[in-house]
């Protein structure tokens, strides 16, 4: 379950201001403030709690959950590439497969 602290830590990570997130996730600032100072119990499938790390997520946030990635680790976030963006990419760059790297190392050239 995504916390009020993770809440919080992601928007500044993304330099988001409360009132932004609220904007975004479809919500009142009320609900961030309270999101976030954990000051409410909510079930796990709290319907402004899904909204809020939604419109994170889309910003290009990950949660992690408790013990996710180590047997020590605590919960935490991530930034990731947006889910409201793609990839930048040079139409330029040149892709090679291996059958047709017959001329060089693979990789070279590209």
């Amino acid at each position: 379950m995504v916390t009020g602290k993770q809440i919080a830590a992601a928007r500044a990570l993304l330099g988001m201001s409360a009132a932004d997130l609220a904007d975004r996730a479809g919500r009142s600032l009320v609900v961030i403030e309270d999101l976030e100072a954990g000051s409410v119990d909510l079930p796990e499938d709290d319907v402004e709690m899904a909204a809020v790390t939604a419109a994170l997520e889309r910003a290009g946030v990950t949660f992690i959950a408790e013990r996710t990635t180590s047997a020590a680790g605590g919960v935490g976030i991530r930034l990731t590439v947006p889910t409201s963006s793609s990839l930048e990419r040079d139409t330029r760059e040149t892709v090679q497969y291996p059958e047709m790297a017959k001329n060089g190392p693979f990789g070279a050239g590209g």
